[in-house]
């Protein structure tokens, strides 16, 4: 009988923690909009509660203590919550085998424990137990299907609000700069509505009139960045290592203004991001070619992982080669990681190889990337190099300007309950990336793209297509799509262009229409199509 009997209470018990489990600290902490429903969190720690009160109260007689509204309101990590529930069920076996089925309960339940209303023993307090654990698990249930279907409609991955008049109504640059005449398919700005957590919270604060000077003794961002990498990626930063930017560019150049001078060396794995290469040629510091081998003359290397165009993800053998010739040289690294979060495989962490590596990297990332928040200006840098640091905080109060209120709680909002949109979206993404590699391959003759390892920008070879101007240009004139021109991106970027897939299958579609039907009607000679893989980059590495 009890073996039987505690078969089914761990049975269920542990459908309820492997449910919060699936939907992470993000999915389990938020209330699904369903009438007086609770978190799963919340459902699973007052699950808890009567575990302890009905097993180890009053059949056991262990004095217990129990906040029973407070139960509801619960909220935290699903981790510490799935132990927390190994351990009752540890104690239930304990207070079930003490139990004597016949017998009168050890105390008189609590009207407030909202029990049967009848006289029990304790074989019957134990079944009420399981019909209370039957019950909770048959509502998680329905919990995480409400909420799973709630998050698959957030992600937008094709939305009807996505539509092509909806996105010219935009004022950002992506589809306003261009004109109503072409497609935008350039710059990385995702196409997608935004995350319904990140809207609630820009909605609280203004709802609020919380707009003015922010109480931030440390910068708010620092711990809830500290906690997402550990999380993610196993590495650990310290938080008072981090510095508020307001953007990555900003970074590299507080960075080049105080470790180098005109002239100095910057090595740069190419082709690469176009602002990076303007800010190195504006500030007369002179780009060094990271595959060239020889770095004698560089001070500083910026790394960008994931890459960008290309889109490669460094392995932990590459990292480790950079790092060694960083070393080597004794460079200063900044690691570009705001693609971090929209791999397709296992992002490292530069900093995260070793602690002397960590010594001398300045990590800079954002979530404007992955939740598409970039006009909000708010990001941050973990600033490895302790004389380096000092540098910076000895500079006058605000000269790097600051970050702001809706910008942070934008950001915070995002990392503490936007993960089931991010998943979302990484899915569509890789959805809309194996569609137009395999489209690509069979319509665009003389074109081949390098598929990405992460986020959303397809890097394209059109040297096979002998068009008679750089790519970008002749799209734009002949297929009225408008690409990133490859040249932006360094000499390297030669009869290349950057596409922008991060939008509805219904406008990608447009897009490789125009496209293919520009190189049909061509008379440029084509010699066949083709898609690579990730091309490995060893000449990233090769240092």
């Amino acid at each position: 009988m009890q073996t039987g009997y505690l078969y089914f209470v761990e049975r269920a018990v542990r459908g309820m923690s492997a449910i919060v489990s699936a939907l992470g600290d993000e999915g389990a902490n938020r209330r699904p909009e369903l009438p007086g429903a609770n978190t799963p969190f919340a459902v699973l720690t007052h699950c808890l509660g009567v575990m302890s009160y009905w097993g180890g109260h009053l059949v056991a007689g262990r004095p217990v203590e129990r906040d029973r509204l407070a139960e509801f309101d619960a909220a935290g990590p699903v981790a510490v919550l799935c132990d927390r529930a190994e351990e009752a069920l540890m104690q239930l076996r304990a207070d079930v085998a003490a139990a004597r089925w016949d017998e009168p309960l050890r105390h008189d339940p609590d009207p407030a424990a909202l029990g049967p209303d009848r006289t029990m023993n304790q074989g019957e307090a134990l079944l009420h137990l399981y019909e209370e654990m039957a019950q909770h698990h048959g509502q998680m249930e329905i919990l995480r299907d409400t909420l799973q279907e709630a998050a698959a409609q957030d992600v937008a991955a094709e939305p009807a609000s996505v539509t092509v008049e909806w996105l010219r109504a935009k004022r950002g640059v992506k589809w306003h700069r261009p004109g109503p005449d072409l497609l935008p398919a350039w710059v990385a700005d995702m196409d997608f509505p935004v995350a319904r957590p990140v809207r609630d919270a820009i909605h609280a604060t203004v709802a609020r009139g919380d707009l003015g000077y922010p109480d931030w003794p440390q910068y708010p961002l620092a711990a809830p960045f500290a906690e997402r990498m550990s999380r993610r990626y196993g590495w650990r930063p310290a938080p008072e290592l981090v510095r508020p930017i307001t953007d990555l560019i900003q970074a590299l150049q507080i960075v080049l203004t105080l470790t180098t001078g005109p002239g100095d060396g910057v090595a740069v794995f190419t082709p690469s991001y176009p602002p990076f290469l303007a800010t190195i040629e504006s500030m007369n510091r002179r780009l060094i070619s990271a595959a060239s081998g020889d770095l004698s003359d560089a001070k500083v290397l910026l790394l960008v992982n994931p890459h960008n165009p290309t889109g490669h993800v460094y392995s932990r053998a590459e990292l480790e080669h950079i790092a060694d010739r960083a070393e080597r040289h004794d460079l200063l690294v900044i690691s570009d990681e705001i693609h971090a979060e929209l791999s397709y495989s296992e992002h490292i962490p530069f900093a995260a190889l070793h602690p002397r590596t960590a010594a001398r990297t300045v990590t800079v990332t954002s979530a404007t990337k992955a939740f598409n928040l970039a006009g909000l200006r708010t990001a941050l840098a973990h600033v490895g190099p302790d004389d380096l640091r000092a540098r910076w905080d000895a500079q006058p109060p605000d000269l790097f300007g600051a970050v702001n209120v809706l910008g942070v709680e934008a950001t915070l909002a995002a990392w503490a309950h936007g993960d089931d949109w991010l998943r979302g979206v990484n899915d569509h993404l890789r959805a809309q990336r194996d569609h137009l590699a395999s489209r690509v391959h069979a319509e665009l003759p003389g074109v081949t793209m390098h598929v990405p390892e992460a986020g959303y920008l397809a890097w394209l070879d059109c040297a096979g297509a002998a068009l008679p101007e750089q790519p970008a240009d002749w799209f734009r004139r002949h297929a009225g799509v408008e690409l990133s021109a490859g040249l932006d991106f360094g000499s390297e970027g030669l009869d290349h262009a950057r596409l922008n897939f991060a939008t509805t299958r219904e406008i990608l579609d447009r897009i490789i229409d125009a496209m293919a039907a520009a190189l049909r009607r061509s008379a440029s000679p084509a010699t066949g199509t083709a898609v690579t893989g990730d091309p490995g980059y060893s000449e990233f590495t090769r240092l």
